[in-house]
């Protein structure tokens, strides 16, 4: 049998929205939410593709959701609902697998 791909990486960079606190609610919960931005009314999560840069104070997770097909090179979201986009509330909530959290 063939070897199956890794998937992808994703950051996200601490901020007011992920504090260290949401860091450590998202590693208890398995999930990442993410709350409508500014110009839209669509909730989303939303993140960084790729590993955390060396230094960085950020979340590094995977999923098996993949993003919405409209993602750019550098940044990603999840909205929904769809398979995989839970959304609750003003909410979008993926589950995921943190692989480094660098907030602590």
């Amino acid at each position: 049998m063939g070897q199956q791909a890794p998937r992808p990486v994703y950051h996200r960079l601490e901020s007011p929205t992920q504090t260290p606190v949401d860091a450590a609610r998202q590693i208890a919960s398995g999930e990442i939410w993410g709350r409508a931005p500014m110009s839209s009314q669509i909730p989303k999560v939303k993140a960084y593709r790729g590993p955390l840069p060396p230094g960085a104070r950020r979340v590094e997770f995977t999923t098996e959701v993949p993003p919405d097909p409209d993602a750019t090179p550098l940044r990603v979201d999840w909205s929904g609902p769809r398979p995989g986009v839970a959304v609750d509330g003003e909410f979008a909530k993926i589950e995921v697998t943190i692989t480094r959290n660098t907030q602590v």
